[in-house]
C-alpha cells in the first residue's frame, strides 16, 4: 500500500525524454511585447511558431490558431461595436487589451512544453536555453499590425 502511494507522489518524466538538437524556443514572456505591439496576429504567428521550437504536440497548436481566430474575432466585434461612438485611440485601446488577453492564454498553452524544455535544458545559463525574439518579433510586429490594420480597415470602412 505506501509503495503505491509513494508511486502518486513522485513526479514522472519518463514519458518525456530530451528533445534533439534543434531551434531554441523564444521566452514565452517576451511574446507578451509582441501583443502589445503588433496585436493578434502578430503574437499568434510568434505562438504557433514557438510551439513548433517547444515541440508541443498538435492539439496545443490548434489551440494557439484557435484562441488567435478568437481573438481576432473579438477584435473585430469590439471595433465594430465602438466604430460610431468610439474614437481611434479607444479602439486601439481595446484591441490591444484584447491581443494581451489572447496572448495569456497562448501562454498558458505552451506553459507545459516550455517547463519541459527547462527542464531539459542545454544551456548551463537559463539565458543560453532560449533565443532571442528580438528581429523575429520586430518583424512579426511590423507585418502583423500592417495586416491586422487593413482587416480593421476593410470591414470598418
Amino acid at each position: 500500500m505506501t509503495e503505491r502511494v509513494s508511486d502518486l507522489l513522485t513526479p514522472s518524466l519518463d514519458d518525456h525524454a530530451a528533445p534533439p538538437p534543434g531551434r531554441r524556443p523564444w521566452r514565452l514572456s517576451s511574446q507578451f511585447y509582441v501583443a502589445f505591439f503588433g496585436g493578434v496576429l502578430a503574437v499568434t504567428a510568434i505562438a504557433f511558431v514557438n510551439a513548433g521550437r517547444l515541440r508541443a504536440d498538435q492539439r496545443r497548436r490548434l489551440l494557439i490558431l484557435g484562441s488567435g481566430v478568437l481573438g481576432l474575432a473579438a477584435g473585430i466585434v469590439a471595433a465594430v461595436a465602438g466604430h460610431d461612438s468610439l474614437d481611434a485611440s479607444d479602439l486601439r485601446l481595446i484591441e490591444r487589451g484584447i491581443a494581451l488577453v489572447t496572448c495569456g492564454a497562448m501562454y498558458l498553452i505552451q506553459r507545459t512544453p516550455d517547463r519541459l524544455h527547462h527542464y531539459f535544458g542545454r544551456g548551463s545559463t537559463p539565458d543560453e536555453e532560449y533565443d532571442s525574439l528580438v528581429g523575429p518579433g520586430i518583424a512579426a510586429v511590423i507585418c502583423g499590425a500592417i495586416i491586422q490594420t487593413a482587416v480593421f480597415a476593410a470591414i470598418l470602412l
